[in-house]
């Protein structure tokens, strides 16, 4: 076997399990959005306005894990598993922390989000429902995140994806046990009587919860137990560890910025598009879930690149970091591409699974078709971070992703969206030049190769 096809090889083997996973999740929302749109647009944008507040809080868990991941892929790859053992540690302890914390926010700000995003004050109440109903669950969400992030970082990417699965399997149970009433259906020719809450809005959200608690304790009992070679020690040994936890939030520090910079961005954004009308937030947000389909290669090849740069840096082979940097990169741009000419061919289609709405259909399709464009530069997005991340490179995907969003995308959504009056459609033009400016340059970041020589 070829070296060339023996390293594609190690890349798919971590990146499927990766790509699964997302899409897994992604099916989470999906079906959620699915729901709970045919329940109508008020119920639909009582969901959307509380989607990039959890994003945000989503994004400051995943840079825990980013910094988690990049210290312990090196150390795996430098065959120090002890300090893999107190890596983990750590940032379990970091979880914790950082978990209650969003906990307290979703149960005491929950009434504020839709206030400060501008919705139809006709949605607040089931817009609070809803985020504090899904914040009950925040803690053992987020520290399965981070155990997630670990195991990946150990090289282990299907156990993170069989959470996903389950997560996905329990919340579509429990979506058509607790939005729908008791109702009669007929499946193959078969009647029978499905039983149901009838709780709207609310049973999807505590569908959501349960989803998500599930799969974070499962990542948890993996990793407390023991999984390949990251074994934890006993946690009643678990103790604060300045330097280790210092050395993992100079990783998680600039991500976590990045993750807030965008989402914040994402916040205002958003704002932009609530102050639309309800049926044009409705199909932002449908739009924004199909387009998700399209990122699960690249997000795949991003966890995949942050593992194999990150322990190659660790063995101390700096070549082979950037030959597997590369080919995450080339290949998920592919795939990425390829997802973007079946959007656009079918967005009508796409559009069609989450809405009855005519007008949510009409606007929801255009959407997809302008995002399904700037499908390559998101690829190159989505990956050359990973890359850049997994060797502790978390500054310079920071400063960009700063500049991209509030410089360029911002800027152009309020002069196409409002001085030229394009409305939405001008709010994604902005949208689709701004992950091309992100792209392009976190590329050239990664072709320069100041990231081999980051300490962490």
């Amino acid at each position: 076997m070829s070296s060339t096809n023996a390293s594609q090889r190690v890349l798919m083997r971590l990146a499927w399990p990766a790509v699964i996973e997302n899409l897994s999740a992604t099916m989470v929302i999906m079906v959620d959005s699915a729901m709970v749109g045919s329940l109508g647009a008020a119920a639909t944008a009582a969901v959307a306005v509380n989607a990039s507040p959890s994003w945000l809080m989503g994004g400051l868990a995943g840079s825990l894990g980013v910094g988690a991941t990049a210290l312990v892929s090196r150390m795996i790859g430098a065959k120090d598993r002890e300090g893999a053992q107190r890596t983990a540690s750590q940032a379990l302890l970091l979880g914790f922390v950082l978990s209650t914390a969003m906990m307290l926010f979703a149960l005491l700000g929950a009434p504020l989000i839709p206030r400060l995003m501008g919705a139809d004050p006709a949605i607040h109440t089931d817009a609070a429902s809803y985020m504090r109903l899904i914040g009950l669950a925040f803690i053992p969400h987020y520290m399965g995140m981070t155990a997630g992030a670990l195991l990946r970082g150990a090289g282990d990417t299907r156990s993170p994806m069989r959470a996903s699965l389950l997560s996905h399997l329990i919340n579509i149970t429990f979506n058509f046990l607790l939005i729908y009433p008791t109702r009669p259906l007929n499946v193959l020719g078969i009647g029978f009587t499905m039983p149901g809450a009838g709780m709207g809005v609310q049973g999807a959200a505590i569908a959501t919860a349960m989803a998500n608690a599930t799969a974070g304790l499962y990542l948890l009992r993996l990793l407390l137990k023991g999984r390949g070679a990251l074994t934890l020690p006993d946690i009643r040994r678990l103790r604060p560890e300045r330097e280790m936890a210092g050395r993992i939030l100079r990783i998680a520090l600039p991500a976590g910025m990045e993750r807030v910079s965008i989402n914040v961005g994402q916040i205002v954004f958003a704002g932009m598009v609530a102050s639309l009308g309800t049926h044009t937030l409705a199909a932002h947000h449908l739009a924004i879930t199909v387009e998700s389909l399209g990122y699960m290669p690249g997000f795949g090849f991003s966890v995949a690149a942050a593992t194999l740069v990150g322990q190659n840096l660790g063995a101390g082979d700096y070549q082979r970091a950037r030959h597997f940097g590369l080919r995450a990169i080339g290949t998920g741009t592919l795939l990425m591409s390829v997802s973007g000419v079946l959007m656009f061919i079918f967005a009508h289609q796409l559009i069609a699974l989450f809405t009855p709405d005519p007008a949510v259909r009409q606007i929801g399709a255009m959407l997809i078709r302008i995002c399904a464009v700037e499908q390559p530069f998101s690829a190159l997005s989505i990956i050359a971070p990973g890359a850049l991340r997994g060797a502790g490179d978390t500054v310079a995907p920071f400063r960009v992703a700063l500049v991209s969003m509030w410089g360029v995308r911002l800027v152009l959504a309020w002069l196409l969206g409002s001085v030229l009056g394009l409305g939405i459609r001008g709010i994604w033009y902005a949208m689709v030049i701004d992950l091309g400016v992100r792209g392009i340059l976190l590329l050239l970041r990664f072709l320069r190769g100041h990231w081999q020589h980051t300490r962490v």
